[in-house]
C-alpha cells in the first residue's frame, strides 16, 4: 500500500501541472527535453529538485517586455541577479517588438491621458480601470526612464496627437500624449529602434543580467502546496535545464499569432497569416493555464486586413503588398462583404463627426453597425482590380517597402515591370466574365458586383459599405486581375490576466505568487487599440513587475 500510495503522489507532481516536473507536465506532447540532471527526472516532490541554476528573478522573452523588465532588474536593483531567456536566435527577440515600427507614448497629463485610455474600453468593465490609469502614470515616466538609460533627444521623433492626430481622435482627451520613435537614420545602430536601445543597455550588466537565446522555456515549477512559482525548465540544446528563481517569474513571451489551433479556437479564423512574429505560439499561454491562470482579451488582436497569398498557396506577401483603395475585395460568392478600403486616419487631421460615422481601417478596427469591430474575414477572398489600378500599384512587389500607411491613397505610378500574374499572385483575364471563371466565383455575382461597384464610383458614393469618396476607383479598364487574399493579423493581445502589479492571476482572482507579466502576453487592450500602445505597455509593466521583485525580502 505504501509503495502504491508513493506512485500516485509521484505521478500527481509530474503531471498535474501543481510542480510542472518532467516530459509529461510540459502539455506539448513528443517536444519535451530530458533532464540535464537526471536526479530531476526522478524527483517526487519540489524539495527533490536539484537546480541547475539560480538567479534571482527569471524573465521568459526578450522581446520589448523582456528587455524593458531586465533593464529595469539591473539599473535599479541592489545587485540582483537576472536570467533572460529568449526562444529565438536573436538577443531582441524574434517576436514583434523587433520588426514593428518601435514607437511608445510619452505624456505630461497622466490624468487626462487616463481618461482617453478608459474611453478606447468602452463598456468593457472586466478590465479594472486601475489598469489603464496605472498605464497612463507609467506612459508619464517613459521619457525620463529613457534619458536615464542615455537616450538623447535629437535620437527621437516625437509628435503630438493633438489636432486630430490620434488614432481616436474622436475621444476625449485624445490630444493628451504624443508618440515617439527613434529615427532610423541614426548613426549609432543601436539608437534605431527602442529594441536595440534597450538591449545596449544590457550590454553594460553583463555581472548581473545573463542573456540566453535558443533557450525556449518549456515549464514553471511551482510549489503544490503554497501555490509559488519557484522557477522554471528549459531547453538548452534538447536537455531540460532547471533554473531557481528566487524572487519570481517574469513571463514577456508575447501572443499566439503563429498558432493554427489558437487562432481557430479564440479568434475563429481557419487561415491567417502574422505579417510580424514568426515564433509565438503559445507556449507561455500553455505553461500558464497549467498553473490555474485566468485569460483575458483572447478575443482582442490588431487586425485583420486582406492580403495576398500565392495561388500555390506556398507563400505570402510582405506586409502592405496591397493598395485596396485601387480595387474591390470579394469572397467565393463573389461579392463585397465589409469595407475593404484599409486606408488609415492616424497620421491625418481627423474627420468631422461622431465616431459611429466615420469608416477606414484602425489598426484592424473597422465601423460595423456605428461600433468598431475586429471583423471575423473569410479563409479566402480575391483583390480584384484593373490595368488602372496595376499601374498605380494595386500590388506593390518589390516596390512594397514604398507603400505605407501614410501613403495608402496615393496615385503613383509604378515600376510596370511589376506583375503579380508574372510573381504567382494574380489571374488575369479580358473581361470580368473570363476572370470569375478562374476564380472559381458565380460569374453572374461577379459581374453584378463589379457593375454596382462602376456605378458607385461614376455617382461618387458608395451605397453598399461607405467606402471614402475619393477612394472609389473603378474596375473599368481591361485586362482585369484578381489576389488571391487571406486574412492578416499583427498580433494578438489575448493571455494570463494581470493586475495593476504585473501579477498574473488565477482562475480564483488571486495572484500567483512570484509570477509576473508584461507586454502582448496577456495585454491589457481589450477593445480599440492606440498605435504604439504595446511597445509601451511593455515598458510600463516591465517597469512594474521588476520593481515588485526589487522590493521583495
Amino acid at each position: 500500500m505504501e509503495k502504491r500510495n508513493s506512485l500516485s503522489r509521484r505521478n500527481f507532481i509530474k503531471t498535474s501541472g501543481a510542480a510542472m516536473l518532467g516530459a509529461a507536465a510540459l502539455g506539448l506532447a513528443g517536444c519535451a527535453p530530458s533532464a540535464k540532471n537526471e536526479a530531476n527526472a526522478q524527483a517526487e516532490s519540489v524539495h527533490d529538485i536539484q537546480w541547475d541554476e539560480e538567479f534571482d528573478v527569471l524573465v521568459v522573452g526578450a522581446g520589448a517586455a523582456g528587455l524593458a523588465t531586465a533593464v529595469a532588474m539591473a539599473t535599479e536593483g541592489n545587485g540582483e541577479t537576472t536570467l533572460l531567456l529568449e526562444k529565438g536566435s536573436t538577443l531582441i527577440g524574434s517576436g514583434n517588438s523587433p520588426v514593428c515600427s518601435g514607437s511608445f507614448h510619452i505624456t505630461e497629463d497622466p490624468e487626462s491621458f487616463a481618461v482617453y485610455m478608459k474611453a478606447l474600453v468602452e463598456g468593457f468593465t472586466a478590465t479594472p480601470e486601475s489598469i489603464y490609469e496605472v498605464y497612463a502614470q507609467g506612459t508619464a515616466e517613459n521619457w525620463d526612464w529613457l534619458e536615464g538609460l542615455g537616450m538623447i533627444e535629437d535620437d527621437v521623433k516625437i509628435t503630438p496627437q493633438g489636432d486630430g492626430k490620434a488614432e481616436w481622435f474622436e475621444l476625449e482627451n485624445s490630444g493628451s500624449f504624443s508618440k515617439c520613435q527613434f529615427k532610423k537614420d541614426n548613426a549609432d545602430e543601436d539608437r534605431q529602434h527602442i529594441s536595440k536601445f534597450l538591449s545596449s543597455v544590457l550590454e553594460q550588466y553583463p555581472d548581473t543580467v545573463t542573456r540566453k537565446t535558443n533557450a525556449p522555456l518549456t515549464a514553471l515549477v511551482q510549489d503544490p502546496e503554497t501555490k509559488a512559482v519557484l522557477g522554471g525548465i528549459y531547453d538548452e540544446k534538447g536537455k531540460g535545464v532547471y533554473v531557481k528563481a528566487r524572487k519570481g517569474v517574469v513571463m514577456t513571451c508575447g501572443g499566439f499569432e503563429n498558432d493554427t489551433e489558437m487562432l481557430q479556437d479564440y479568434l475563429s479564423f481557419e487561415q491567417m497569416h502574422a505579417a510580424g512574429a514568426t515564433a509565438n505560439t503559445g507556449d507561455g499561454h500553455r505553461i500558464c493555464a497549467k498553473l490555474g491562470a485566468s485569460m483575458w482579451h483572447m478575443n482582442s488582436f490588431a487586425g485583420a486586413w486582406s492580403n495576398g497569398i500565392s495561388l500555390d498557396g506556398e507563400k505570402t506577401m510582405p506586409y502592405r503588398s496591397l493598395k485596396k483603395a485601387l480595387g474591390i475585395v470579394v469572397g467565393v460568392n463573389g461579392r463585397r462583404f465589409y469595407q475593404e478600403w484599409e486606408g488609415t486616419t492616424m497620421f491625418t487631421q481627423g474627420e468631422e463627426g461622431p465616431l459611429s460615422l466615420h469608416y477606414g481601417c484602425r489598426h484592424g478596427h473597422q465601423n460595423f453597425g456605428g461600433e468598431w469591430k475586429m471583423l471575423p474575414l473569410p479563409a479566402k477572398q480575391w483583390f480584384v482590380y484593373d490595368s488602372e489600378g496595376k499601374r498605380f500599384g494595386a500590388y506593390m512587389g518589390k516596390d512594397v517597402a514604398n507603400n505605407t500607411l501614410q501613403n495608402q491613397t496615393e496615385k503613383t505610378e509604378i515600376d510596370p515591370s511589376i506583375d503579380a500574374v508574372a510573381d504567382g499572385y494574380a489571374l488575369v483575364a479580358d473581361t470580368i466574365e473570363e476572370l470569375a471563371a478562374l476564380m472559381e466565383v458565380p460569374v453572374d455575382e461577379l459581374v453584378n458586383t463589379v457593375n454596382v461597384w462602376n456605378e458607385s464610383c461614376a455617382n461618387g458614393k458608395d451605397e453598399q459599405f461607405h467606402r471614402p469618396a475619393d477612394q472609389l476607383a473603378p474596375v473599368s479598364t481591361p485586362p482585369f486581375y484578381a489576389i488571391k487574399c487571406i486574412p492578416e493579423i499583427l498580433n494578438t493581445d489575448g493571455g494570463p490576466r494581470r493586475n495593476e502589479r504585473a501579477q498574473i492571476i488565477n482562475t480564483d482572482g488571486e495572484p500567483i505568487p512570484n509570477l509576473y507579466s508584461s507586454g502582448e502576453f496577456g495585454s491589457l487592450w481589450a477593445a480599440k487599440y492606440q498605435g504604439s500602445g504595446n511597445i509601451t505597455e511593455c515598458m510600463v509593466f516591465g517597469r512594474i513587475a521588476a520593481r515588485e521583485l526589487i522590493a521583495k525580502e
